[in-house]
């Protein structure tokens, strides 16, 4: 029985592709893995690749190949082939920790729960070094027990961290954003309606890679790709005004609690950027967000959020003296 599917989003990841499927299959519980290498429309021989770990780790290893669809459309559709009871995502430029992993098998075999958090390890992309743990949950939270779903406020849903039930994330359907970027929000969001009971571990498993050029937090990047982030915003915050009324009070507020995350990132997307179309974009973008949700709009408390709501009392006639001081500190934020 495949214990965990876990899929691989590859575009012309031939180089980083070994290290990420060589990290899974390399462990004392390949055999109960359902890895599977989405290669999505890549230019390079990300395909050979991937072929040759499918033909060498048969049963183990299977490839999906389809033209470029963006990270949502490789989630959409290894979700479908999944045989695994719980499924997970490994970036292809990131790996597993094998201990981690083998942990994670041994618990998921008894494992009942729909969705189950464990810490991740960030890790220096010039270094290879673990610059720190990050942990899902909450100091109090108790690690091994399952919790229900009114105990969600506790921990933050990041994509590094969760493995959902497979037939939970089914239940939502193929509805991740393609040929779009940041749909890990999705991903972690939009099944959250299903959830009943979740479980923490305490060991990472994950090895995430940060500071690489082309990484989508990179700050250029995000500032060329504003337009994407800005419609998954939209989406989650359309999907909390519409689901709400459904949801329990504790799930309503765990996807608030990160649609706001989200929209402050937006505005920081703004405040980093150089250009005068800064500011008409964020009047409009402002006006937007509280047009469609009034509750994401108040957002969280803290220091960046005084500064966005000063912005808007004074209707943004300070912006551009603002992001120019804050331009190189807005990451500290």
């Amino acid at each position: 029985m495949k214990i965990l599917t876990i899929s691989v989003a590859a575009y012309n990841a031939a180089k980083d592709l070994p290290r990420c499927i060589d990290s899974l299959v390399n462990t004392a519980v390949s055999e109960e893995l359902d890895i599977i290498i989405v290669n999505d429309g890549s230019t390079d021989n990300t395909l050979e690749v991937a072929t040759d770990y499918q033909n060498r780790y048969e049963g183990i290893v299977r490839v999906i190949d389809k033209p470029n669809g963006g990270h949502g459309s490789t989630i959409n559709a290894s979700l479908q082939a999944a045989e695994g009871k719980y499924y997970r995502i490994v970036d292809a430029d990131d790996w597993v920790d094998k201990e981690g992993l083998e942990k994670l098998i041994k618990n998921l075999r008894d494992e009942s729960a729909d969705l189950v958090l464990t810490p991740y390890h960030e890790v220096d992309a010039d270094t290879l070094e673990r610059r720190k743990t990050v942990y899902p949950y909450n100091d109090d939270m108790k690690t091994g027990d399952r919790h229900s779903v009114d105990e969600a406020e506790k921990v933050t849903l990041f994509m590094h961290s969760t493995t959902y039930k497979t037939d939970v994330l089914k239940k939502m359907g193929p509805i991740i954003d393609e040929k779009c970027f940041y749909v890990d929000v999705e991903y972690t969001l939009f099944p959250l309606k299903y959830v009943s009971d979740f479980v923490c571990y305490d060991f990472p498993v994950y090895e995430y890679l940060l500071g690489t050029p082309a990484q989508s937090m990179n700050r250029k990047v995000r500032i060329d790709r504003r337009e994407q982030h800005l419609k998954v915003l939209y989406n989650v915050a359309e999907y909390y005004e519409r689901e709400k009324a459904q949801l329990s009070d504790n799930k309503s507020r765990v996807i608030l609690r990160l649609t706001r995350y989200v929209m402050l990132n937006q505005y920081k997307i703004y405040f980093s950027m150089n250009d005068a179309k800064a500011l008409d974009e964020v009047r409009d973008f402002d006006k937007k967000i509280g047009k469609l949700s009034p509750d994401v709009y108040r957002g969280p408390e803290g220091r960046f959020m005084y500064i966005v709501r000063f912005n808007r009392i004074t209707g943004f006639v300070l912006f551009p003296l603002w992001a120019k001081v804050l331009r190189d500190k807005i990451d500290t934020f």
